[in-house]
């Protein structure tokens, strides 16, 4: 998939992961509220490309020229850094790292964090969708697995793209309403 694609996934699961925390969390106000809102969709738009900080080609590569070199002579693009486990793994250790702060600083980054780990899944669950696939059950297996063969820049991210612009217009409307109903 192609950028385009990875971002508004990214944002369709920035939105709806916001909308979960904001229905389980309570916040101590609105600013707070507003502001949690705002790190988890910015968390999953930045994990929605982070992952091809392998590619040195990427958009993210690109501005991280040093690191994505690093990572791309280490592993290749495609390799360890598009795996659930070291997602997942990096996550957590962020969001430990997160229960170090306190107050405000705290509840900012640990939204931030979970939208990161949430956009983050969804650029491997986006990569899953063509023909080169992602090395999911690593470190068991290094053998790639995919569930669609689109591909990049063809019908599979005009769908993708079309369906996200829905479900964004419909996630944004019902979250708007759940914050003007906890100003009330």
């Amino acid at each position: 998939m192609n950028k385009p694609a990875h971002l508004s996934v990214g944002l369709t699961v920035g939105i709806a992961t916001a909308k979960y925390l904001m229905e389980t969390i309570q916040y101590s106000g609105i600013v707070e509220e507003i502001v949690g809102v705002t790190a988890v969709i910015c968390g999953a738009l930045f994990g929605s490309l982070l992952p091809d900080i392998d590619h040195p080609k990427s958009y993210i590569g690109r501005r991280l020229r040093m690191t994505s070199f690093m990572i791309s002579k280490t592993f290749g693009h495609r390799g360890i850094v598009h795996t659930p486990i070291v997602v997942i793994a990096f996550t957590a250790f962020l969001y430990f790292l997160t229960l170090q702060l306190s107050g405000i600083m705290q509840d900012v980054s640990l939204s931030f964090v979970i939208g990161l780990g949430a956009g983050m899944l969804s650029h491997l669950l986006l990569d899953m969708m063509n023909k080169r696939g992602i090395p999911f059950f690593y470190p068991f297996t290094s053998k790639t697995f995919h569930i669609a063969t689109f591909k990049t820049g063809g019908i599979g991210d005009t769908i993708t793209n079309s369906g996200c612009i829905l479900l964004i217009i419909w996630m944004l409307q019902d979250l708007v309403v759940g914050l003007i109903n906890s100003l009330l």
